[in-house]
């Protein structure tokens, strides 16, 4: 249980990297069944319907990179290219290629992990430098 413990806690780029991906499943699978929905049920336009389902699924993605993937303190910068990711993709499949806007969620769901875990990674989530303490008290 310890080891267990230690590998979730763990600072380590592979460990960090599948904690954000466990995240990132659980997020691409809240932005897809929103994204669909909206598209066939409610008849919504899939540029839009994705940029729903994005915003839907911030709040879960954010706290979870948050609080598990890197357990540091972040801010929302990073939403807004996120956000143009996500409906340029869309957008880009469905008018310019004019398919499905199934693949626009595919390309969605696999463009805006990558930028995000870079992003996160090396800007928003980084380990501030600690003070040296020389003598512990």
């Amino acid at each position: 249980m310890k080891r267990l413990h230690g590998l979730i806690e763990s600072d380590g780029l592979v460990l960090r990297a599948s904690r954000f991906a466990l995240v990132g499943v659980a997020n691409g699978l809240v932005y897809a069944g929103v994204t669909a929905c909206l598209v066939r049920v409610l008849g919504v336009a899939p540029t839009p319907a994705s940029v729903a389902g994005y915003c839907a699924s911030v709040p879960l993605g954010f706290v979870g990179h948050r609080r598990f993937s890197f357990r540091s303190h972040g801010d929302w910068v990073i939403q807004a290219m996120n956000i143009a990711i996500t409906a340029s993709t869309m957008h880009g499949v469905t008018a310019w290629l004019g398919i499905s806007y199934i693949w626009g969620i595919v390309g969605a769901v696999v463009l805006v992990p990558l930028a995000n875990f870079a992003c996160l990674h090396l800007w928003v989530f980084r380990r501030r430098a600690r003070p040296v303490r020389i003598l512990s008290q």
